[in-house]
């Protein structure tokens, strides 16, 4: 979802061309499965752009909503909408 962008065709800027906010979570699955978390997270008004895995340590990719708020569920990085 991260991705670099030129602005006025000269400088590198990270940021994301998805949305507002893309948030990269990872899952303690002792605590919360990943299907669970992905739930709940859209139940939290959150949007599930990507899932890399179902194991321990699995990242998330979400989208609109707040900040995930998820027992088990760690926000890792936040990446925000060039201007």
């Amino acid at each position: 979802m991260a991705g670099a962008t030129k602005v006025n065709g000269t400088a590198v800027i990270a940021g994301t061309g998805n949305g507002p906010t893309t948030y990269v979570c990872s899952v303690a699955t002792g605590t919360v499965t990943v299907d669970a978390a992905c739930t709940e997270i859209q139940n939290e008004g959150g949007l599930i752009v990507g899932v890399e895995g179902t194991a321990d340590g699995s990242i998330i990719l979400v989208q609109g909503g707040g900040t995930p708020a998820v027992s088990g569920v760690t926000v890792e990085a936040t990446i925000t909408q060039n201007p």
